[in-house]
Formats: structure tokens, sequence, C-alpha cells
């Protein structure tokens, strides 16, 4: 399909100047994308994609020079008013007014605040760590944050541990400032700290679970389709509207839209595509500073490109752990700078993992349903015993991208390519 082919150009060339190290402070991109519509209007398209090429490339520079990037804070001291980003038990990850990012380490802190309220501080910034004096906190206003507070005090009035309240919490309404140090790094030397973050993939399970169920109830038709867009929607702006989630939210409306109109599945790099367009655009570039949105983004494009199904019985468990070891491979340099490793036992963490998070899910959200409630509780108490077992099997060091892996990588993504037959690859672009 040679749209898709085209708008994917535009978007790599998009971010490539987003990510160079060259800077566009005017819009010269305006130039050359309007004599590339200009020629291509008037039948001379090769040229005029050359230019709309070039102008997604300064489109990029010049959006990152526009995006509000602050450099790391001075330091300082006096009275601020933050943003809680969000909470761990030994802190808050907070962001001031002029947009910096600052970790207050400060478990009495941590215990008062939740994601989303904010918090005035008497105290001292020293390049991006946060010495508290005093502070005082605000509970935000927004439906989305009380709503999400109430969801957590009330699993954690219903389940008695608070490893199994704190994960339902982290997987249902992203609430992830509670979940104890141990358990997080459980999930950190297995490689599946991802899980804990919502993301696209508890996104995906959600609405397969609410397609399924509205199609049994209301059919096919169109009704169905706009049931599970609002569901997953309400689900995003609940759970905080982070850029992964809604990343997710934009292709799953784009997917179900063009895939009921026409009755045939779209071209998913198109989908990609328009999804970081949109986000890019809609948060002024601040989407593509996000680690978790770069972790999300580079996640799916690797399963485009990289994955496969694999056919027979066994084949649905074989794409499931080949997904995993694609995504652990493509994104190894990202989650070692990021989070300072990565297990070699991501992609088999993943795969086990997943089953169990799914029944943590659901068995959390039926305690939140009073006839349930007890049963429910008791369900997902064990689930995630089981689960936090067999993680501490998988348990293993954590290896950094050294400086040698980067020859190794590309070799081992080429090889990726081939495995997930080339021949399909292109004529996802016919």
């Amino acid at each position: 399909m040679v749209l898709s082919k085209t708008l994917f150009l535009f978007t790599v060339l998009f971010l490539a100047g987003y990510y160079t190290p060259f800077q566009c402070f005017s819009q010269i991109w305006v130039v050359p994308s309007t004599a590339g519509i200009l020629l291509v209007a008037a039948g001379l398209r090769k040229v005029g994609i050359i230019l709309l090429c070039s102008a997604s490339f300064f489109a990029g520079a010049y959006l990152y020079s526009t995006s509000g990037v602050n450099p790391d804070c001075a330091s300082a001291a006096g009275v601020w008013r933050c943003r809680v980003e969000t909470t761990t038990t030994g802190g808050a990850l907070l962001v001031t007014a002029a947009g910096n990012t600052v970790w207050a380490s400060d478990r009495e802190l941590a215990q008062s605040v939740s994601r989303g309220d904010s918090v005035i501080i008497i105290g001292s910034l020293n390049d991006g760590f946060m010495e508290t004096s005093i502070f005082q906190p605000f509970p935000s206003p927004l439906l989305q944050d009380r709503l999400r507070k109430a969801v957590t005090i009330s699993l954690a009035g219903k389940i008695t541990s608070r490893e199994t309240s704190s994960l339902v919490s982290a997987l249902l309404v992203g609430e992830r400032g509670q979940v104890p140090l141990s358990v997080r790094g459980l999930f950190r030397d297995t490689g599946t700290s991802h899980l804990l973050a919502l993301s696209g993939l508890h996104v995906g399970i959600l609405s397969a679970l609410m397609l399924i169920l509205f199609r049994k109830l209301f059919g096919k038709g169109w009704l169905s389709i706009f049931a599970v867009i609002l569901i997953t929607f309400i689900y995003v702006f609940v759970s905080g509207a982070r850029a992964s989630t809604v990343r997710a939210g934009v292709m799953l409306l784009v997917v179900l839209a063009l895939w009921h109109s026409s009755g045939r599945t779209p071209e998913l790099l198109f989908v990609w595509s328009v999804a970081v367009i949109i986000l890019s655009v809609f948060s002024k570039g601040d989407v593509l500073n996000d680690t978790g949105a770069q972790m999300s983004f580079g996640a799916v494009l690797s399963l485009i490109i990289l994955g496969r199904n694999w056919p027979g019985k066994a084949g649905r468990i074989l794409s499931i752990a080949y997904a995993g070891l694609v995504v652990s491979i493509a994104l190894a340099p990202l989650v070692s700078f990021r989070y300072g490793g990565f297990s070699p036992m991501a992609p088999l963490a993943t795969v086990i993992s997943v089953p169990f998070m799914i029944g943590t899910m659901i068995t959390g959200f039926l305690t939140l349903l009073w006839p349930f409630a007890s049963v429910a509780s008791l369900l997902s108490e064990w689930v995630v015993f089981i689960w936090l077992a067999i993680l501490e099997i998988l348990r293993s060091d954590r290896f950094i991208f050294q400086e040698w892996m980067f020859w190794l990588w590309p070799i081992c993504l080429i090889a990726l390519w081939l495995c997930s037959r080339r021949r399909g690859f292109l004529l996802r672009f016919r």
C-alpha cells in the first residue's frame, strides 16, 4: 500500500529530525512542504515526495526546538509548587512549575500524596533532587485522579495482602506508588517491570475482552465498535492518560474504524504512523521525550516489522514467546540506558507472566464488585503468590549494554527480520 509506505517514511524522517543534533529555529519546513504538495498536485510526484521528506525532517527538528525541553535544575532553595508524577514507597517524582522533573526522597511525602496531586514544598533543589523541609499536599480536583485514588483505597481495604492490593492497583488504574521495593526489584531483575506500567498491552487486553462481550450483546455493528472505543477511552482517562495508553487508544480507534468500514485489517504501519503524528502534534513534542512512550512506540514498531505468527497447535504460545524475544532485543539499548541494565530472562518471564497478569486484573476487578469481593480477593492473592514465586525462580543478574554489543545488536535484528518472513514484510508496503 503506497500510502502506508509514504506516511511511514515521513514519520521516520520526522522522528529523525526530532532526535538529531541538528536544530531548526525557524519554520523553514513550511516552504518545502508547500512546494511538495504543489508539485504532487501538478503530477511531479517523485520530486514532490522528496521535498515533503525534507519538510518532515525539518518539522521534527523545529518541533524539538519549540517543545519546551528544560535543562537540569540548578541548585536553589525556596518554595516550590510541584505536581506529583508518580510515587514509590521511598519517595516521589515531581514536576515543577517550570516543567522540570525532580526526585524527592522522602517517605513521609510519598505516603501523603498520590499521582496527580499538587504539593507545596519548602526546601532546596540540587541537580534534579529535592530536599524537603516542610511540605503541604493538595489533593487533585480532577475526576480521573479522584476515581483512581478511590479504587486504590477500596482495593487496599478488601485485599489483605499488601503485595496483592498494590499489584492490582498498578495493573487496573496505574497506581504503582504502594508496590513494595522488594516486588519492584523482583520485576526489575526478571525484565518484567514494563508489566507494572499501564501500556498498550493492558489496553489491548481490555479492548479484546470488551469486543468479545459487546459483539455477543449487540452484534457486529457500529454499536459494538462504539461501546469498545468508549470503554477503552474511559479506562485510558481514569488510569491517568499516560502516553503509552493514549497511543494504544488512538491505534485502537483507527484500527476499529478502518476495519469496520472497509472489512479489511488496516496496515499497521499506517496506524502506527498516524498515532505518532497525532500524539506528537497534540503534546507539542513532549510525548517524544517520555521514556514510557519511547518504549511503547518502539515495541509496537518492532513487532510490526519483526513479529511473526507461527502456525500449528502450539503456534499461539510460540508467537507470544517470539514476540517477547523481539521486543527484548529491539529495546535492549534503551532499557539498559534508562534502567541500568536488561535481564536475559525477560522474554521467558514476560510470556509466563502474561496469563498471571490477566488473572490478576480480572480477579482484582471482581474484587470491586460486592457480590464477588470475598472470593475474588482470595483468588487474586493466590494468583499473585504463584506469580511472584515463579518470578523468583527466574530472577537473574542484569546485563549492561556494552559498546561491543552495538555491533552485535543490528546483526540480531537482521536475523529476526529474516526469521519473520522477509517476503511478508515487503508485501505490507504494497
